[in-house]
């Protein structure tokens, strides 16, 4: 993997892949709700136009199935991102039209564009090399720099690097060594705490955790289909039917790893949240604790009082002389709400992909960089 400081970028066409997935607010205007994503890409940014280069950024919001969808704009991360680095970001609505290729032609050294949500466009998914090659066509350069993308296969992180020399980005570069020492040589007791809504994302990613930590809390709806697996009565709380066989044999087999909520937060017979016996039971392992990761809140955070044990774990996190890592944007957000940010260890811009990565998995963005 060769790092961005060892490119020659002076008058250079930059294609740089960055972590735009960021919440958004409801109404008009459409605003950026929480911009810590946007907050770490400014370095390689900055080192970027420093160094002339011409940059061109794309990235992605949501899942639009390969068609515009208006509410998914980029617009209005790149006039929040042109705040942050305080300079007028140029913002191309057709990424591969003569107009674009046009003003990309025209630009002046430290200037910057900003593509489209580059999911509207069919080949991103699916990895195609005929749109990566397309993609690749604007630019003479590649940077990655979306760390939390990097565990997917799009066309815009990994076949891209076939047409194009390619680095990391400062931040990505960062992730990696501490996420890649974190992974040989974590201090023991190693502890997980895994919330959130959907099971289905974090099974795999808890099967590859299980042998290199010593116990995997669970919360959210992720413990409610492991809950569900031992038979307990869940009631209209929500639940992955599909996963429940699934939750009970990974229980099973886990070695008594698994640590289950023993009581719970209620309201109209749904679970949203821990309750205090529980939130107690994971406060006694974050303070036995020697690493810390924290991916995933256990409860329905935007309503109270269902954020009353996410607080208390965030607190207790960031009381510990563990090493903390945390990741994943509602939990990131959620911490950063709270001024705690600064006294984590590290907080990492990956949900998903810093768990695959910690679990042992190599990221396929991370492969395609060499």
């Amino acid at each position: 993997m060769k790092s961005l400081e060892e490119a020659a970028l002076a008058d250079k066409k930059v294609l740089v892949r960055i972590d735009t997935d960021v919440p958004l607010t409801d109404g008009d205007p459409i605003e950026v709700k929480d911009d810590y994503r946007l907050q770490k890409l400014l370095p390689t940014l900055f080192f970027l136009m420093n160094h002339r280069a011409k940059i061109i950024l794309c990235g992605h919001l949501g899942r639009p199935p390969a068609k515009v969808n208006p509410s998914l704009s980029m617009k209005p991360v790149f006039t929040h991102l042109s705040a942050l680095v305080n300079k007028k970001i140029l913002f191309a609505t057709d990424p591969f039209s003569t107009q674009t290729t046009e003003t990309i032609g025209e630009m002046a050294d430290g200037d910057i564009i900003g593509l489209e949500n580059i999911r509207f466009f069919r080949g991103e998914e699916d990895n195609s090399r005929t749109f990566a090659r397309k993609l690749a066509n604007l630019a003479e350069i590649y940077v990655n720099e979306a760390f939390g993308t990097s565990h997917r296969e799009a066309a815009s992180v990994v076949a891209i690097t076939e047409f194009l020399p390619s680095y990391a980005g400062l931040q990505l570069e960062r992730e990696m060594e501490v996420l890649t020492n974190l992974t040989r040589h974590p201090a023991h007791p190693f502890i997980a705490i895994v919330g959130g809504a959907k099971i289905s994302d974090k099974l795999p990613v808890i099967r590859n955790l299980l042998p290199k930590v010593d116990r995997v809390i669970v919360g959210g709806g992720v413990a409610n289909t492991f809950l569900a697996s031992q038979g307990v009565d869940i009631k209209n709380s929500e639940v992955e039917e599909g996963y429940i066989d699934r939750a009970g044999e990974m229980f099973k087999n886990s070695k008594g790893k698994i640590i289950l909520p023993v009581d719970y937060a209620w309201s109209d017979d749904m679970i949203l949240d821990i309750g205090e016996k529980s939130t107690l039971q994971t406060i006694q392992y974050i303070k036995s604790a020697k690493t810390i990761l924290w991916s995933g809140v256990p409860g329905k955070i935007e309503q109270s009082p269902f954020e009353k044990a996410s607080k208390a774990i965030a607190k207790a996190i960031a009381d510990s002389p563990a090493t903390s890592l945390v990741g994943g944007g509602d939990t990131v957000g959620f911490i950063d709400s709270l001024g705690l940010t600064h006294r984590y260890s590290f907080v990492s811009t990956g949900g998903s992909a810093l768990l695959e990565l910690l679990g042992g998995r190599v990221l396929p963005g991370i492969r395609a960089l060499g």
